[in-house]
């Protein structure tokens, strides 16, 4: 059974009207292309593509090598011609060049003789039957679901053999510390009510590493304002906001 193909079109190097075509594949020995692109070994069929549209060119191509596969032909001629726009590279050279690499039973071709077409035809060499891979398979089954059902039967054993993949969890550490329910009115925050807040250090004061300066400095100023200022978010953060009033406060004897 010979394979499917969809040949594309993407060109990557382009070829002139002038240029000698030549692909050769690993498996072809050299004294064997030699004989292909010297005409030695005589073609068996012939495909003219010189008139056709791109899409029409690739459809009969591709159909043409099958057909010729099956009936166990060897060496083909296919024209392609050298037309083309003006200062442009011949497209339907160029789509064949790149359409016969892709196809499998394709193991070689090169440039024709004059007497043959020249730089506007190549002779290709063809694999022979024996060489090709030979698939079976039925109708109702495919590659893929006979895949399938043993992958799903590898599954199942693995899993009678008690090899079951467990994804490791690991519990989260806590705390000793549970928070309890303020009164009301207070501010229900776990984080603000916790003991730990009572603390000066956690305010941004650590006493080793921040000693207090002396007294009657301006180090000391700022140091005792910067605690007031502390002290006072820690208040407005507790919930605990200053009372304002506009009764006047009475002033002493």
């Amino acid at each position: 059974m010979l394979n499917e193909y969809y040949l594309t079109d993407d060109i990557e190097e382009p070829v002139l009207a002038s240029s000698i075509l030549a692909y050769v594949t690993p498996n072809v020995s050299g004294k064997r292309f030699n004989e292909l692109k010297t005409a030695q070994i005589p073609w068996e069929a012939k495909l003219d593509l010189s008139n056709l549209k791109p899409d029409d060119a690739r459809r009969a191509l591709l159909e043409f090598i099958q057909k010729q596969v099956k009936k166990n032909k060897h060496t083909l001629l296919i024209v392609h011609g050298t037309q083309s726009a003006r200062n442009a590279p011949p497209l339907l050279k160029n789509l064949v060049n790149h359409w016969l690499q892709q196809i499998q039973e394709v193991i070689a071709f090169h440039s024709a003789k004059p007497s043959d077409g020249g730089t506007g035809a190549v002779y290709v060499l063809l694999k022979r039957v024996s060489d090709l891979p030979v698939f079976t398979r039925t109708e109702s089954s495919s590659f893929l679901v006979v895949e399938t059902k043993a992958m799903e039967r590898q599954r199942r054993l693995a899993e009678q053999q008690g090899e079951r993949r467990m994804a490791s969890v690991k519990a989260r550490e806590h705390s000793n510390y549970e928070a309890q329910p303020g009164l009301e009115g207070e501010l229900q925050n776990n984080i603000l009510q916790h003991p730990a807040l009572d603390s000066q250090r956690f305010d941004g004061i650590d006493a080793p590493l921040n000693p207090e300066p002396p007294l009657n400095t301006d180090a000391r100023r700022e140091y005792d304002n910067e605690r007031r200022n502390q002290e006072q978010e820690k208040q407005l953060r507790l919930g605990n906001m200053p009372r304002f009033t506009n009764t006047p406060k009475p002033r002493g004897p």
